[in-house]
């Protein structure tokens, strides 16, 4: 991140961009049937992906997804607003990825070090930042009822991601597409946690309320 520039003028930040966008292209030409194949048909995503827009998690990255494979909403804290809450995007594509795309999964992910978490630890600048202050309010039940378990402070942190990850679960079961999918049997919902030291992903077990491995728990 700079306001650096090149001799010609070229913001450096840009500039990457630009470079990065040449060796895409570059691999678009070598793989120029797939890519077509990808514009001419009707995406069949395997999963409705909803994550943080940390910038150091890559959905595609940590499962080796190709393009197509997932439909991603991304936002601060992996927030599924309730369905009667005023936000319609995240509603919207919930809506359409289930109606419209035939997906039978949704994922909720997490992640260990999530600053959107962390934003109600201090204060927000008051008149300065209200998007972002009202938005965070999605978190706050986590933050309660980890205090009031009187969780050591030293694992709040983490107990706070996973709450917040189950509180999404809850969050998607009152949008009706939702609801009467897994009542039916044809939608299934996942919490999962990327925890970005290990590179690995953990799950939300329903059953014990406990978090295992994804692999461990596939196996």
């Amino acid at each position: 991140m700079t306001t650096t520039k090149d001799a010609d003028g070229i913001d450096l930040d840009i500039k990457d961009a630009m470079q990065g966008h040449e060796r895409f292209r570059m691999e678009f030409e070598r793989d120029k049937a797939f890519y077509k194949s990808l514009a001419t048909k009707k995406q069949k995503p395997r999963l409705l992906w909803i994550g943080c827009c940390d910038s150091r998690v890559v959905p595609s990255q940590i499962t080796s997804a190709d393009p197509g494979e997932l439909f991603e909403v991304r936002n601060i804290a992996n927030c599924v607003p309730p369905s009667f809450a005023a936000d319609e995007a995240v509603g919207a594509a919930i809506e359409y990825a289930l109606g419209h795309l035939g997906v039978d999964d949704i994922v909720v992910c997490g992640h260990t070090g999530c600053g959107g978490i962390q934003a109600l630890a201090e204060p927000l600048p008051p008149n300065s930042e209200a998007h972002l202050g009202r938005w965070v309010e999605y978190t706050r039940p986590a933050h309660q009822l980890v205090a009031a378990a009187r969780v050591p402070e030293a694992e709040r942190s983490l107990a706070t991601i996973r709450a917040h990850i189950q509180f999404q679960l809850d969050n998607l079961m009152t949008y009706e597409i939702v609801a009467r999918g897994v009542a039916e049997g044809r939608i299934n919902i996942h919490g999962w946690l990327y925890d970005m030291e290990a590179g690995e992903i953990q799950a939300y077990d329903p059953k014990t309320g406990g978090w295992l491995g994804l692999l461990e728990q596939g196996a």
